[in-house]
């Protein structure tokens, strides 16, 4: 069978995740360089895990390694079809650095890095990964502009 990817009628759907990655009371950024200030990941690749794609990114932005402690939630961008998921890690070991994809990194306090969320779905979802609530969040949205169109919490398990 041959698959048309020009046809219309087939879609894609893109997964990104990211990790807020925590020290004692600080969390880490990334200084992209068009976004500005946010938390560290990407695309999940072919034949990579969810685990993998996560530890990965986190190293080639900023040169630190994780581990990944928890799950935050999910998100869907309803206009480009990108599917977020966000986890929570703890710092390992590594030295800090930046990368092509980072121009700088940094620890900051829990507030101080809600502040330097430069657009209002990081800030949303920055807010949701350091609530400390045991609820996974989903919710989907429209970017240009940024609007929630559904935004739940739900119990993990029955």
């Amino acid at each position: 069978m041959h698959l048309n990817l020009r046809d219309s009628t087939f879609s894609f759907t893109f997964l990104g995740i990211v990790g807020i990655v925590g020290l004692d009371y600080l969390k880490w950024l990334v200084k992209h360089p068009r976004r500005g200030w946010e938390f560290p990941g990407g695309m999940v690749e072919q034949g990579e895990s969810l685990q993998e794609a996560l530890k990965r990114e986190i190293f080639e932005e900023s040169g630190i390694r994780v581990e990944i402690t928890g799950f935050i939630g999910i998100s869907k961008n309803i206009q480009s079809d990108i599917v977020n998921i966000d986890f929570c890690c703890r710092y390992l070991s590594g030295k800090p650095t930046t990368s092509d994809e980072s121009t700088d990194v940094g620890w900051f306090p829990i507030n101080a890095s809600v502040e330097k969320m430069g657009n209002p779905l990081y800030e949303k979802r920055m807010r949701n990964m350091v609530s400390h609530h045991t609820n996974m969040y989903c919710f989907a949205f429209s970017k240009q502009p940024f609007k929630v169109v559904v935004d739940d919490e739900f119990k993990v398990g029955l």
